[in-house]
């Protein structure tokens, strides 16, 4: 890490460039147009203005529509700014100037990566490595090579991408290309970690992160921190991560770089979503927030927004998560970004979920479902939107088609040695079981989930999973040991902010406290738990609220006010069968004995 005196000299070259910058901006009026544009233009690109750098670059490009140099900067602006849709337009429109430019098919395949279509991307770059071997180009086969293995990676041939990233590794030693050299390191320990080698990927990552230092090369450390940090958080070592995260932050506020400070705050968000601390995680990813919106940088933006959604869904504001998500899923639209706007669906799919909203958390999903597959899109959010898919058929009644979605998602989860994933997909797989009443067949599903999510490091998916076996011991019987775990259970949940599962822990509880004839504890904790229900408009767990309220008082002798009870569960559930569109959801075991009992 850089010392404060460095850092300070740092900025102050920055603020010199700028200040230099703004001279030559005022100096430039009695310019030509074509020099004053390129002026302003590149005054923008040094403040990381790029709605403006843009604009000044669209107009040199309409005073020389044949430059393909203004053309190549331009479409690099677009690309800088996620807009990858309009990179790739005028990329073209450079190759069609310029059909021999190397750097431009380079450019050109990193765009289609970039945006999603890998495979037309590795074709651009197949092209560019000929040209560049009939150049004798060697730097730039260098950098092809980089951008092919990135290909073979996304594509998951990770044999292949070793093969291009040690390639283009051996050439840039052969050229003495040290800052290459790094990247190299970086890309290949990625790909070790994807295939298991982790021993391998933390040598590669500390020799990159050792020869960025030795070269004193410090935007490039805090690359190599950030991607290290990533590491660690992918492997359950939290706290590791947050220390180096943290000194990847502190490096890039030191070069002035804001917009790795931004990615920082918000990877520092991430790590603590994932531990269940859920007020850090809002605090730094509203830091990322106001960082992203002054650079100006949909698809940054959007990536905090959705954390920012995930974040409020967790601690039960809904109607703040919704906002979030409409906010991003319009900035990805704005940027033609399919697969980003497919994820905020899924996103929302879950949130309806838990609201009780059944038929349109299922429409959201297919919607995410059908993006994903129509972009043949594979890896990571792949598996998660299939889960999620497959999550919202169960809940809907649709057991075979949930079952037919969820081994798909857990085949994927573990041909990527995913725990996390596989753990989720394990546990929605057990929850289908319980809605069909198979509670023997969920039971084996629920303890594997429980042991997969105690190794995955995720907080709240270990949560998750100990409450589903208690929920399972209720129905199972096993009332008295029930109501003890799940009042502990709900005290976690309700301490971390996890409203929508310490809500669900009371309802459980109070049907294991009716199961022990403890009635008058159960009406207290369902009165509370139907008040929080209530405001967070959670109508599921309304509907079984009122149904056991009505259960309790029946029991201990008050029937006039056990109908009561009653009709509203009836009422809430009514809603919600119309609401999905289908029959099936009457079905469920915890739903149908409210569509069952008489009301009156």
């Amino acid at each position: 890490m850089s010392s404060p005196c460095s850092g300070r000299a740092i900025r102050n070259a920055a603020i010199r460039n700028e200040q230099a910058s703004r001279k030559a901006v005022d100096l430039s009026d009695k310019l030509p147009p074509p020099e004053k544009y390129l002026i302003v233009a590149d005054h923008d690109r040094i403040l990381k203005d790029y709605p403006k750098a843009i604009a000044a670059y669209q107009n040199l490009v309409n005073a020389s529509p044949e430059n393909a140099d203004v053309l190549f900067d331009l479409a690099h602006l677009y690309e800088d700014s996620g807009d990858y849709e309009k990179a790739r337009d005028d990329y073209a429109k450079v190759l069609q100037l310029d059909p021999k430019r190397v750097d431009g098919m380079l450019a050109m395949g990193r765009a289609q990566i970039e945006s999603g279509d890998t495979q037309s991307g590795l074709d651009y770059l197949t092209r560019a490595q000929a040209m560049a071997i009939q150049l004798g180009d060697d730097e730039e086969r260098a950098q092809i090579l980089q951008a092919t293995g990135v290909a073979y990676q996304v594509l998951k041939r990770y044999d292949d991408a070793l093969r291009s990233l040690n390639d283009s590794l051996d050439l840039k030693r052969k050229l003495g290309m040290k800052k290459g050299i790094a990247d190299s390191l970086e890309m290949i320990a990625s790909t070790d970690a994807l295939m298991g080698k982790q021993d391998l990927a933390l040598k590669n990552y500390n020799d990159a992160l050792n020869l960025r230092k030795e070269l004193g090369d410090k935007a490039g450390t805090g690359d190599v921190l950030n991607d290290l940090a990533q590491f660690y958080d992918d492997h359950g070592q939290f706290d590791q991560a947050l220390k180096l995260f943290k000194e990847a932050l502190q490096v890039e506020t030191d070069v002035g770089n804001e917009n790795q400070q931004g990615l920082a705050l918000n990877n520092i968000g991430n790590t603590y979503l994932f531990k269940g601390d859920y007020e850090n995680a809002r605090t730094y990813f509203g830091q990322a927030l106001a960082i992203r919106e002054k650079l100006k940088v949909p698809m940054d933006i959007a990536d905090t927004l959705h954390n920012l959604a995930e974040t409020a869904v967790k601690m039960g504001q809904y109607d703040q998560a919704l906002d979030d998500y409409l906010k991003a899923l319009d900035m990805r639209r704005g940027v033609g970004d399919k697969r980003g706007a497919a994820i905020e669906s899924a996103g929302m799919g879950v949130l309806f979920g838990y609201q009780g909203r059944f038929g349109a958390a299922l429409s959201s999903e297919e919607d995410a479902v059908k993006n994903f597959r129509d972009a043949k899109e594979q890896g990571f959010w792949l598996t998660e939107i299939l889960t999620y898919y497959g999550n919202a058929l169960a809940e809907a009644g649709r057991a075979d088609d949930a079952e037919k979605d969820l081994t798909e998602a857990l085949n994927d989860a573990k041909q990527a040695k995913n725990q996390a994933q596989i753990a989720t997909a394990e546990g929605y797989r057990a929850d289908n079981y319980f809605y069909r009443g198979d509670y023997k067949s969920a039971a084996p599903l629920y303890d594997d989930a429980q042991q997969l999510a105690a190794h995955a490091g995720d907080a709240n998916l270990a949560l998750r999973s100990k409450i589903d076996e208690a929920k399972l011991a209720v129905k199972q019987g096993r009332f008295a040991a029930a109501a003890a775990s799940l009042k502990t259970l709900g005290d976690e949940a309700n301490t971390t902010g996890l409203k929508y599962l310490a809500v669900e822990c009371s309802v459980y509880r109070a049907e294991a406290l009716i199961g022990v004839k403890d009635y008058a504890h159960a009406q207290q904790e369902l009165q509370s738990a139907l008040a929080k229900a209530d405001k967070l408009n959670l109508s599921a767990l309304i509907a079984q609220g009122h149904y056991l309220l009505g259960r309790a008082l029946e029991l201990s002798g008050n029937s006039k006010e056990a109908t009561s009870q009653y009709t509203q569960a009836r009422k809430v559930a009514d809603d919600i069968q119309k609401e999905s569109k289908s029959d099936a959801i009457t079905k469920r075991s915890d739903l149908s004995p409210i569509f069952t009992h008489p009301t009156s």
